[in-house]
């Protein structure tokens, strides 16, 4: 896992600099030699202790009380008394405030030794050379203390990206100690935890205390824990998921477009080709792709005008669903999930051929009848595909596309897409979503399907959908049922994912080698003293996933952050890359959810971020990618930007109830998917379609 920033960025405000050495909220407080110091094992808000120093009988006990923290004079000790010093009794300790704090206790954070809560400012030159080398901070580079004018970040520098396509893959890895994990929280046990005595642990994240595994010894527990149960029974690792085409055959596409060539420009007569000869044609090339690179893959052929039609394999004659049947979706649902397997392609390929060169244009465009039966059909096997290619908008009742100026018929054929689309998820199908360019389809909708599941979705020229197909076929499904569950301390949530909770669970489906997530987390601002006092935090990743030969997989990824509030220091530290991507993919979401005003506000502060790293002398060598980035992004931004205002004038014009996504065009739905999926890759060919 990498992250924005090499530290966990505190976000204060009120930054004390006092000879250029940083501190955290708590002010430095001048305490006799003899006074108790806060170290790791106290309680944060227990700030009166007595401390009493053992004298011969024939002295006077001195008596000193550390200064709590909301005193009114914290730079002052109370001297003793005159009656006091003569006293060898100390006197009576007041009664202590009981505080509710939300903090687990610090000891759970494994703080280094010499990490203090109060900071006891040296006497001598010499002591204060000393205290800074165990500052809880990381000191900032010369080159930055010599701005000493204070300097804020743009946005939060606060992320988390994984790349679960590597993550997943542990090919060859022995497996480690069998996982531990709490009663309470389900974190997992591992080097960060403090142990205990009477063999017990305290977790990291929410502190409770767990008994240890009877033999088991905390140094077992890595940082990184792999898990693997045994195949299942009868399970080979041999690839046997089912590729559906599910393609749309309506009255539309028998549209012509223009095939460029040399003879075109001589002056020739121009050629043209229908969008069915395309299809027909991509379909051909994908199955003799294929039969040759993997001939035992399962190819399924379902089409959909105003019926739907199941070829299957091709070997049977066509099941046929029309009328009310297309009303029905638990029916719609039940046949797909009874097809019979399709055999092999090696088996298939002469029948598929023959149904595919006898496919022509007809009636309207049953699309949301027609995924529901492939989905349903493709759930049969984790891992399957689906690939839709349409060209224009479903246009029959079960998931209308077209008649949707009624906001009630919008949002219901919106709630069928999703859901359709968590179907997909449950089973680990991956669909991707392919339409003809020049057409309007609802791809914000429609392209649900993929977004939710992992699939691509792009607009695409006739005569390049061979091609399109093929990059599909190609991209490697190397696990599914993939989950995602990460922790953080209780001090932290994680931004724009509707709670406040340290903890975060998402469901992936299925996963690609370049599959990339990004999350972004910071601190609650009515906890900031609390984190501050720590100079390590912890962060937890748990992934479960199950592996093409059907082994489970269990990975466990534990690592401690340091942190600072110096935002100099972390602006050095920030991870350019790491940004780039999740202000693509968190713009992008914003968005897609009709945040389109607070995604083009996340997006130019995330740009502004990056600029100022740009700024340094380190990233000189950046520029050009920095500049690609940034012309790659603009349009899309200033198109956020035109959008936003276009929907900020028709709310005070009135117009309140009408969805911001609802005004997307299939063109920047499309760019939008692109974003939220973004990676090296596919910043590249983001970059390609802008200009």
């Amino acid at each position: 896992m990498e992250f924005g920033c090499r530290y966990i960025y505190v976000n204060d405000k009120n930054i004390n600099r006092d000879n250029e050495k940083i501190h955290t909220h708590l002010p430095s407080v001048e305490i006799h030699s003899n006074a108790h110091v806060s170290g790791p094992g106290s309680v944060p808000y227990d700030n009166f202790r007595p401390t009493e120093e053992s004298q011969p009988n024939n002295q006077t006990t001195d008596v000193y009380y550390e200064t709590p923290l909301d005193s009114e004079y914290p730079c002052a000790l109370q001297s003793p008394s005159p009656e006091l010093e003569r006293s060898k009794t100390p006197p009576p300790v007041p009664e202590r405030k009981k505080r509710t704090s939300l903090v687990p206790p610090t000891s759970m954070f494994n703080e280094p030794p010499n990490s203090v809560y109060v900071e006891v400012l040296p006497a001598s030159a010499s002591e204060m050379e000393r205290s800074k080398s165990h500052s809880l901070f990381p000191p900032a580079s010369p080159q930055l203390e010599e701005n000493k004018v204070k300097e804020q970040l743009q946005a939060n520098c606060n992320v988390l990206l994984l790349n679960l396509g590597k993550l997943v893959d542990i090919s060859g890895t022995a497996n480690s100690v069998k996982p531990t994990v709490c009663c309470r929280c389900s974190a997992a046990l591992s080097k960060v935890n403090p142990g205990l005595e009477n063999q017990t642990w305290c977790c990291a994240f929410c502190g409770c205390e767990n008994t240890m595994p009877a033999g088991a010894h905390i140094e077992n527990f890595t940082e990184d824990q792999i898990c693997l149960s045994d195949p299942l029974p009868g399970r080979t690792p041999d690839d046997d998921s089912i590729l559906i085409f599910c393609v749309d055959i309506s009255g539309s596409m028998s549209v012509t477009s223009e095939i460029e060539s040399e003879q075109n420009l001589n002056g020739n007569h121009a050629l043209y080709i229908t969008r069915m000869e395309a299809l027909k044609a991509g379909l051909l090339q994908s199955l003799d792709y294929l039969y040759n690179q993997h001939p035992k893959k399962r190819v399924v052929l379902i089409t959909f005008s105003d019926q739907v039609m199941i070829y299957g394999d091709g070997t049977s004659p066509p099941h046929i669903l029309d009328d009310t049947e297309l009303l029905d979706p638990d029916y719609l649902r039940s046949c797909g999930e009874t097809q019979p397997m399709p055999h092999t392609l090696e088996e298939t390929l002469t029948a598929l051929k023959s149904r595919i060169g006898s496919l022509y244009e007809m009636g309207a465009t049953a699309l949301g009848p027609a995924a529901l039966v492939s989905i349903a059909m493709a759930a049969q096997k984790p891992g399957s595909k689906v690939i839709i290619c349409t060209d224009g908008r479903a246009n029959t009742y079960l998931g209308n596309l077209d008649d949707i100026a009624e906001e009630h018929a919008y949002q219901s054929s919106r709630l069928f897409y999703s859901n359709l689309a968590n179907l997909a998820l449950q089973h680990s199908v991956v669909v991707s979503v392919l339409t003809i360019e020049r057409t309007d389809c609802r791809l914000h909708e429609l392209g649900q399907l993929a977004d939710k599941t992992g699939g691509k979705v792009n607009i695409v020229h006739p005569l390049n959908l061979a091609q399109e197909f093929q990059s599909i076929l190609e991209e490697e499904i190397n696990a599914t049922d993939v989950k995602v569950r990460v922790y953080l301390p209780s001090y932290m949530y994680f931004v724009f994912e509707g709670h406040s909770m340290p903890v975060l669970e998402r469901a992936i489906g299925s996963t690609t080698p370049d599959t990339v997530l990004s999350l972004e987390f910071d601190i609650h601002s009515t906890l900031i003293q609390d984190a501050l006092r720590h100079s390590q935090l912890p962060v937890q990743v748990q992934l479960t996933f199950c592996r093409q030969d059907g082994r489970r997989g269990h990975r466990i990824l534990t690592q401690r952050r340091p942190v600072t509030n110096d935002c100099l220091a972390a602006l050095e530290a920030l991870n350019m890359s790491v940004l780039q991507i999740h202000s693509a993919q968190i713009s992008a979401h914003l968005a897609m959810e009709g945040r389109v005003e607070e995604a083009t506000k996340v997006a130019l502060a995330l740009k502004g971020l990056i600029a100022q790293i740009m700024k340094h002398e380190k990233y000189e060598a950046s520029n050009d990618v920095y500049e690609e980035w940034e012309n790659t992004m603009s349009p899309i931004y200033e198109d956020l930007q035109v959008y936003g205002n276009s929907i900020k004038r028709q709310r005070e014009q009135g117009n309140t109830h009408v969805p911001a996504v609802k005004g997307f065009t299939d063109e920047m739905a499309n760019m939008m998917f692109h974003l939220k999926q973004a990676k090296n890759k596919v910043m590249k060919k983001l970059k390609h379609q802008a200009q």
